[in-house]
């Protein structure tokens, strides 16, 4: 790809992470006017100051829930996505399922031209233990290597780290803050976590029980070419924007969510001769998967 169609987006969440609820308030503003964010009382419609509903906007764009179209009258409209914000508002309207957050954290993580930290920490700051002054030199480089810039984006980039460290790991001053709307749901995910060092920071797998497997088999799918039905277990581990990075999965923890796909039929595996491959057992889409989980979920309530 050449240098003059590379796109890059920092600082378009206007520092603000997503707070609790800000998901919900958007959709469920945007159902009643969808071309609220372009209107001057959106302020007052969705009870927040003015860089708080560009950052609402972002978030809901960056996460795939939505789309922003023109209409006829050359007025700018969000709509929801049909295959993921359709999905979600009919069965997790209020961001209650943390499969929901997983799906989301994907979305937010693969979008270098819209989402660029997101998609640098996630897919190349290969670290277990850092500092935030270690995570910005390292993005900052990976930054100018990839769009060939100089050092002035530094203070953007590291204006989008505070944003996600902030969004991923709590601290002691947001878990005893009484407004709770403040901390982000992400956290829930568990993948950064505070080191034993004061302004250390980890990054963490997560625990079996908090992924799901369709959320890793959503992945998987997602990141297959059209009509391709097999991929190796190596480009899942190492493959940027796959389950390996996203997640933060090693390949033990990937080759167990493998094996629980292959035991429900969604799979096949071949690990003779070292092939090492997995094929895809029915055709299936990722907004066919979200459905499966969400039905799934609601026969077991």
């Amino acid at each position: 790809m050449s240098e003059a169609v590379l796109k890059y987006k920092l600082k378009g969440n206007e520092s603000f992470s997503i707070r609790e609820g800000w998901l919900n308030k958007g959709l469920s503003a945007l159902e009643n006017d969808p071309g609220l964010f372009s209107k001057s009382d959106a302020m007052d419609k969705l009870g927040v100051g003015s860089k708080m509903v560009k950052s609402i906007k972002y978030w809901l764009l960056a996460c795939d829930l939505v789309v922003e179209k023109r209409a006829k009258d050359s007025k700018h409209y969000l709509d929801l996505t049909e295959d993921l914000g359709i999905i979600v508002k009919k069965y997790d309207e209020y961001f209650e399922d943390i499969f929901t957050l997983w799906i989301l954290h994907y979305h937010l993580s693969i979008k270098m031209e819209f989402n660029t930290v997101w998609y640098l920490f996630f897919n190349r700051f290969n670290v277990v233990g850092f500092t935030k002054s270690a995570m910005v030199q390292k993005l900052t480089d990976e930054f100018n290597k990839t769009y060939n810039k100089d050092g002035s984006i530094y203070k953007s980039i590291e204006d989008d780290c505070s944003t996600l460290l902030k969004m991923y790991t709590a601290n002691e001053e947001s878990m005893v803050d009484p407004e709770e709307n403040r901390l982000s749901p992400f956290i829930e995910l568990g993948l950064i976590s505070r080191g034993t060092d004061r302004g250390s920071y980890i990054k963490s797998k997560p625990t079996f029980n908090k992924l799901d497997r369709l959320a890793v088999l959503y992945v998987i799918v997602s990141g297959m070419s059209e009509g391709k039905k097999s991929v190796d277990i190596e480009t899942l581990s190492s493959q940027e924007n796959n389950v390996g990075k996203i997640f933060n999965l090693d390949r033990n923890m990937i080759n167990e969510y493998l094996d629980r796909l292959r035991q429900e039929g969604y799979i096949e595996l071949n690990r003779t001769a070292g092939l090492d491959m997995v094929y895809l057992t029915k055709d299936i889409t990722p907004a066919e998967i979200l459905e499966i989980y969400y039905r799934q979920s609601e026969s077991e309530d």
